[in-house]
């Protein structure tokens, strides 16, 4: 079987042609017959008249185009015919890579930081204030007392005269989102003085204090929740104050005279904290 002598790769033109696909086919008759020709035209070239008196002119229609299946098959063939050449092992072609790093390039985004600052609304919103007398459920009297520059309120008994040394209390009463008609939030101020019940924490325990605040409305969420107590009514007419910073804790008073009022935990049996509002609200 004769077979198809392939050129060197220099010899290769790299357009299309349609005897391209004659060259790499397999039916190898039409180069056969050339040959055959070839040598019958150098064995008799005395005879060459007798050749041309047998060309006779014929008119053929013209190659139909090429599948795309055959020129798919042609460039398979033409690629494993160039993988054998050593001027082609090293080389690397266009590849994605090439594509993207034209399209898609870093740059710096430039932003500007704007911060903002919401107000956040106050937990506790001011209704109303009113003036109330507060006793404990022993009928002991609220006075103010101030030692070296320091106030503080004690429970004692009161009768006649002496009777004008209970202090009146202010009282503030507030709205939450969620109002408990059972948990009143309030503060409890001294009226004529700018001295509020606050409750902290003092060495690990919570302790009642008086503090000075000029104007207790503008006192929002964690600034005014030490002030804030819960009023909550009882079964009977007395009513005890919880505070707000330190839940389960409430304003209680000693059951001796003289003694100052402090926070206690609700379980605590030997202070009282019940009080009697007059008038009531």
């Amino acid at each position: 079987m004769a077979v198809a002598a392939v050129p060197e790769i220099n010899d290769i033109s790299m357009e299309y042609s349609e005897h391209v696909e004659e060259f790499y086919s397999e039916d190898l008759s039409i180069q056969t017959k050339c040959n055959t020709k070839c040598v019958q035209w150098n064995h008799h070239e005395e005879h060459w008249s007798t050749y041309l008196s047998e060309i006779k002119p014929e008119i053929r229609k013209p190659r139909k185009q090429m599948s795309s299946f055959r020129k798919a098959i042609m460039l398979v063939v033409i690629i494993e015919k160039l993988k054998g050449k050593k001027r082609f092992e090293n080389q690397f072609f266009f590849d994605d890579d090439d594509l993207l790093n034209h399209i898609l390039v870093e740059e710096d985004i430039t932003y500007n930081e704007i911060e903002t600052q919401q107000a956040s609304k106050s937990q506790f919103l001011y209704n109303k204030t009113t003036v109330h007398v507060i006793r404990d459920y022993k009928q002991k009297c609220l006075a103010l007392q101030e030692v070296q520059g320091k106030a503080h309120l004690v429970a004692l008994y009161l009768q006649g005269t002496n009777i004008e040394q209970e202090a009146k209390i202010c009282v503030d009463t507030y709205i939450t989102a969620k109002p408990d008609i059972n948990k009143r939030p309030v503060t409890l101020g001294i009226a004529g003085r700018q001295l509020y019940l606050s409750c902290t924490i003092e060495e690990g325990e919570p302790v009642l204090h008086l503090r000075e605040v000029a104007d207790i409305k503008e006192k929002k969420n964690d600034d005014l929740l030490p002030y804030i107590f819960y009023k909550q009514r009882g079964n009977n007419k007395y009513n005890s104050f919880e505070s707000a910073a330190f839940p389960g804790y409430y304003i209680s008073t000693s059951q001796e005279v003289s003694q100052k009022v402090q926070i206690k935990p609700q379980d605590d049996q030997i202070f009282l904290h019940e009080f009697l509002i007059n008038p009531n609200f």
